[in-house]
């Protein structure tokens, strides 16, 4: 993969060398602003597919709402902080309304791993309010507040004060599910028609 992607640079910068000895200015800037543009779409592309793949399949989930995030270095020793938030429809709200945590128990693997790969595996899943565990910061008495789990290791990201609000009622309310991943925590709300996957780590 890795040879494929460093071939096709090679091939993209060979040509763009080429085309600079042999076409008129104004035609290669014209290729070169499609080159650009055509670069900005695949990322777009890509990136939506990305922070798509942390919701199961099954959901439906075809948009986000709101994303926040930041990066404090990569790899082993980086941390990473953010929060998503997707738009669930009404029909997929009302299935999981009618069938209760025993739909999450039963939800299929993803079918098409090709196009959108799911990037967490869910263990068990349970119904809200959150009970504070381990993945979460410690608090001083109260309900529990996403900038528990966001913020545990001291990294920290501002998030909409809207978009708090809402999570942290859908995190202490009934009536909504959750499941912890091998990276982050998902949260589906039927009554608010919300996915929210938070990360930190």
């Amino acid at each position: 993969m890795l040879t494929l992607f460093l071939l096709t640079i090679f091939a993209i910068i060979t040509g763009v060398i080429f085309a600079f000895k042999k076409l008129v200015r104004v035609h290669f800037l014209l290729m070169l602003s499609i080159l650009f543009m055509g670069s900005v779409v695949v990322i777009k592309v890509y990136e939506q597919r990305f922070n798509l793949s942390f919701v199961p399949n099954a959901l439906q989930v075809s948009s986000i709402s709101y994303n926040e995030g930041e990066a404090w270095g990569f790899g082993p020793g980086g941390n990473e902080v953010g929060i998503r938030v997707y738009p669930l429809s009404e029909e997929i709200a009302n299935q999981i309304t009618e069938g209760g945590i025993e739909y999450f128990n039963s939800l299929p693997a993803n079918r098409n791993k090709g196009v959108r790969r799911e990037r967490e595996v869910y263990g068990s899943w349970n119904e809200t309010p959150i009970k504070e565990e381990k993945y979460w910061r410690q608090r001083e008495g109260g309900s529990l507040g996403i900038y528990n789990y966001l913020c545990r290791y001291g990294f920290c990201i501002d998030v909409d004060e809207e978009i708090v609000k809402q999570s942290n009622a859908i995190i202490n309310s009934p009536g909504n599910y959750y499941a912890y991943g091998r990276v982050g925590l998902i949260v589906v709300s039927p009554s608010e028609k919300l996915v929210i996957y938070m990360f930190s780590g």
